[in-house]
């Protein structure tokens, strides 16, 4: 099995107006699904599954892949990675395609509770998370942002020792292939080459992107590496990216070592049912999944540790139907408690308004030069494909509420179709351009739960808990006010950039551009970040939302790890992913101190 496409007559059903259903727009996708699909996939050989393991990694996304490199470097042990997806098609290599490979079945496409904000966008409440080796590094949109020192700093200032920023930098280094020889040179202190992640501006910058970055230096925003000494300002951001396509997890660090290492076994499509822990001595000692062809439940066995890598939403259901978690909850599922903790809570993530739209003077290109598009991309990786529009431009801003020397607010720009109200199909066409602010301090909280029907395989319940602190909402509404700035910039009026005016349901009984109605938009249309954070919180004993300690190891059971984003005390002020692979740079060192040079 490989990508399998959403169908384009079900999006267009009963709804030809849409710019999916547009010939020009139609046929590209139909050339792509053609092209990508899954009659092209290729399944790789599996190897025979032993009974037993040194290690068992649960989740091969962007901090599994990580952990399954690093313990295999040594020779002894033998390592086992189960991942519940497919192994990574072709269509993730094309940078520009990130938004049609959610909502297919290479994303868990998880949807959260519609509590606070109504998401009345298109795609609704949904938490895109990646479903296939290379995890959300697969699917995302690639930005390399590792958060601010302070983030750091208050994760060790909470008891976590050894989570500092002078701690941790190394290993953000130790991954990076840092391929822009000036950032390098110019910031060699945090930066470094020859790790296995490489990292990279995308070539290609379309003009209105270059009219953004234009606009941002006249609202005062200076131009820096956000990685670097200071994040507040304006980049053109670095990507995950080598040589123009997307670089994985999977593809940074599982292909060049997969057919070298012996002692490193891969099983795709292996959905985890179960961590298996022995009740009198509280060790885990093994997993059940299952496999494709077979209904059959498996097990196998670990004869070190298990470590849990499935992402801050998985990662929490797997410890509760294992018998770790909130005790209520637990029995209400009717599963025997192994260890009382509060797996689940202080859930995170970067809130993001959807509601400002720049009108462009803009005309979309014709099929044929979408279609020369495409050959240049597979000839040379080069052209508009290569890249994510406007959404390489980001802006670190600081609001009226943040005391600290250290954003508060991400500006970042997507390429939209004003016609529908949503992202483009294709992140390089668009005829709008949808201006967004992303809260980076939220102050909310919000929980996992068990699915009601089936917690084993039904999707957990996500309670995001977005606006739920008066704060956010504050915040938010001020970084409103300070988007509408950028149009009365030089470069917006030059270019003809005009606000999207028309009063957007349900506020449209709301004088526009009120407080009053940027408030009712802003629970209309506050929509997930995809960065989920927090959910299995790293802590001292003491804490009593501390699920695992500061080694990683889950608190009441031995011999069974957390690696992944839900460990984040406080949700870095950036995006996720660099962050998830120091978190696995670290956790492989910490485990080979207990393990190998004990």
């Amino acid at each position: 099995m490989c990508w399998i496409p959403e169908k384009l007559s079900d999006q267009c059903f009963n709804n030809t107006v849409s710019s999916v259903c547009q010939p020009s727009t139609f046929l590209f996708l139909k050339l792509i699904y053609d092209l990508f699909g899954s009659s092209t996939c290729k399944a790789k050989p599996r190897k025979n599954i032993a009974k037993e393991y040194d290690f068992i990694i649960i989740g091969g996304g962007s901090a599994g892949c990580v952990l399954a490199n690093r313990l295999s470097e040594i020779k002894d042990w033998n390592v086992l990675l189960l991942e519940a997806g497919v192994e990574e098609p072709m269509v993730t290599d094309v940078p520009a395609f990130a938004n049609i490979l959610q909502r297919t079945n290479i994303d868990w496409d998880f949807k959260a509770q519609e509590e606070n904000t109504s998401c009345l966008l298109n795609r609704g409440c949904t938490w895109s998370y990646g479903k296939v080796l290379g995890g959300s590094s697969s699917i995302s949109g690639m930005l390399y942002v590792r958060g601010n020192r302070i983030d750091y700093d208050a994760w060790a200032n909470l008891g976590n020792i050894g989570w500092s920023y002078e701690d941790v930098l190394h290993y953000f280094k130790k991954s990076e292939d840092n391929r822009d020889e000036t950032i390098v040179y110019n910031n060699h202190h945090y930066h470094s080459t020859g790790g296995y992640q490489s990292v990279e501006k995308l070539s290609y910058q379309d003009q209105h992107t270059k009219n953004l970055m234009e606009a941002s230096k006249q609202m005062g925003y200076r131009v820096l590496d956000v990685n670097g000494e200071q994040q507040l300002g304006a980049m053109v951001l670095q990507a995950t990216s080598n040589g123009g396509r997307r670089q994985s997890s999977n593809k940074a660090f599982i292909e060049p070592i997969r057919t070298k290492r012996a002692n490193l076994v891969i099983e795709t499509e292996a959905y985890v049912t179960r961590i298996l822990i022995d009740r009198k001595t509280k060790k885990a000692y093994g997993v059940e999944y299952t496999s494709p062809g077979s209904n059959m439940k498996k097990m196998v066995k670990a004869r070190k540790e298990i470590i849990l890598s499935a992402g801050a939403i998985k990662s929490p259901q797997l410890l509760m139907v294992s018998g770790i978690g909130p005790t209520a909850e637990l029995k209400k599922h009717n599963i025997e408690v192994i260890y009382n903790s509060a797996v689940g809570r202080n859930l995170q993530d970067h809130v993001t308004f959807t509601g400002i739209y720049i009108l462009l003077n803009h005309t979309d290109r014709t099929l044929e030069q979408k279609k020369e598009d495409l050959r240049t991309f597979l000839k040379n990786q080069k052209g508009p494909l290569s890249s994510i529009g406007p959404q390489i431009i980001s802006i670190f801003g600081r609001t009226i509420f943040e005391k600290q020397n250290a954003p508060d607010i991400q500006f970042l720009f997507i390429g939209t179709k004003i016609k529908d109200l949503d992202l483009s199909p294709i992140m390089s066409y668009y005829d709008s351009i949808l201006f967004y602010p992303t809260l980076l301090t939220p102050k909310s909280r919000g929980t996992i739960k068990l699915n009601e029907t089936d917690p084993v395989w039904g999707s957990p319940v996500i309670h995001p808990g977005y606006l739920t602190n008066k704060e956010d909402t504050d915040r938010l509404l001020k970084a409103i006010r300070m988007c509408l700035q950028f149009f009365g910039t030089k470069s917006f009026m030059d270019n003809n950039y005009r606000l999207y005016d028309t009063p957007q349901s349900p506020c449209d009984n709301l004088r526009l551009n009120s407080d009053e109605y940027w408030i009712c938009l802003l629970r209309a249309k506050t929509v997930p970040g995809s960065h989920a954070a927090g959910s299995c919180k790293m802590g001292p004993k003491n804490d009593p939302e501390a699920v695992v300690d500061s080694r990683l190891r889950v608190y009441g059971v031995k011999r069974l790890r957390v690696v992944d984003a839900s460990i984040m005390p406080i949700i870095p002020r950036g995006n996720t992913h660099a962050p998830t692979v120091m978190i696995a740079e670290k956790a492989s060192d910490l485990i080979k101190d207990d393990w190998y040079f004990r």
